[in-house]
Formats: C-alpha cells, structure tokens, sequence
C-alpha cells in the first residue's frame, strides 16, 4: 500500500512539473517597473572546458532600456533597448545590433526584458514551457519553438521568488551561460 501512495505522489509531482502555466508564473512574481542590483555571470565554453565569470551591476527601467555594467575582469557596458542591443567600452562604442533586423538580438533583448519584468505572456510565442513552483520559489525550464532561437539556444533555465534570482542560457554549441542576481532594488 505504501508503494502505490509513493508511486501517487511521485506522479502527481511530476505531473505538476509539466503543467506550469504563464499564468502561475505572472500569479507568483512581481512585475517592477525598475529593478537594480549585482550580478554574477558565469560563461561555460564547452570546447575549452573551462568557465569564465564576471561581475558588476545592472539597472532595468521597464520597456525602456536595461543596462549592464561589468565591473570586473574587464569593465564593460551592454544597453538593451527595445530597438538596439549596444556595446561599449568607456565612450566608445563597440558594437550596434538593430533588433528589428538581427532576429536574435531582437529575441534575445525580448527574453531580458520579458524576465526581468515578469511579463512572462511573452515569452509564450517563442518557447514552451515547463517547470514548478514550490511555496514562494519557481523553476521554469522554457524550450525554443521558434527556429531563429533553436538554432542558437537549447534550453533557457529561470529560476525566482517574486523576482527573477538566476537565468541560465544552453546553447547549441554546450556552451552555457548561468547569471544569478542579488541586492536587488526596486
């Protein structure tokens, strides 16, 4: 008897893994019109097996921009904006890409601000998504749908409580990227 109940609530769990909604998600985080805080990136090359990590801070204004700020090992500044994704060192800027005419700057742009603002609905035209939300914490395990983002990225791990704690990006190649947010600010 004691099998069969275990065997249950095993399947039950796991059932409620699956079934994750957009909706649950939206239900349990919080949707911050800004949001500051450190972060911690780490890079996994899978060809050199070895990571790289980098440091520093960010600050998202919803719909508007997001900026990345890393601190060490080399300082560097990343803007996300809902038209262009830029790169720059000092006042110098490195590198321009045009959402609307490169796909997966614009998906990817997409996927930042969707997450860092709980606007998980749309995040539903390019993923599928599954995981489970355990109390006040969440896991969601979002895999690409659309061709333009499957090329690049297996799978996009989210892990929170009412605000997004870690973003793990696999991408095709086995490189991974893990960024964990702490002292978070709204």
């Amino acid at each position: 008897m004691n099998r069969y109940l275990l065997f249950f609530l095993l399947l039950l769990s796991s059932a409620s893994y699956a079934e994750l909604t957009f909706k649950q998600l939206d239900n349990v985080s919080e949707a911050p019109e800004q949001l500051s805080g450190h972060f911690t990136q780490e890079k996994y090359l899978s060809a050199l097996d070895t990571s790289l990590i980098s440091t520093g801070l960010f600050y998202y204004h919803q719909g508007q921009m997001l900026q990345w700020k890393t601190l060490k090992p080399i300082q560097n500044e990343l803007v996300m904006t809902p038209s262009a994704i830029i790169n720059k060192q000092g006042d110098q800027e490195l590198l321009r890409l045009d959402t609307n005419s490169n796909p997966i700057a614009g998906i990817l742009s997409e996927i930042f601000f969707s997450a860092l603002a709980a606007e998980w609905n749309n995040l539903a035209m390019y993923f599928e998504l599954s995981g489970e939300i355990n109390g006040k914490n969440w896991y969601a395990k979002l895999l690409p749908t659309d061709r333009t983002m499957a090329q690049v990225i297996s799978l996009v791990e989210l892990k929170g409580d009412t605000l997004l704690r870690e973003l793990i990006f696999h991408e095709k190649s086995g490189d991974r990227t893990t960024i964990r947010f702490d002292r978070l600010n709204q």
